[in-house]
């Protein structure tokens, strides 16, 4: 793998797993109602969910 793949992965991985940090963030300091960043948290799921089907898709083709 080159130098230039891995550092594509490492961005995107710091990509996707910010907002989930940023909830937890705002849970744990600005005190914001469980449900919200909960509700927030299962849409990004989601989406993730729907880029892992598309990525497994694009590699088993």
């Amino acid at each position: 793998m080159t130098g230039e793949k891995i550092e594509l992965i490492l961005e995107f991985g710091v990509i996707l797993i910010s907002p989930i940090i940023y909830h937890l963030y705002l849970l744990k300091y600005k005190n914001i109602a469980r449900e919200i960043v909960f509700k927030d948290l299962k849409i990004y799921l989601v989406l993730y969910g729907l880029i892992a089907i598309t990525g497994l898709f694009a590699i088993l083709r």
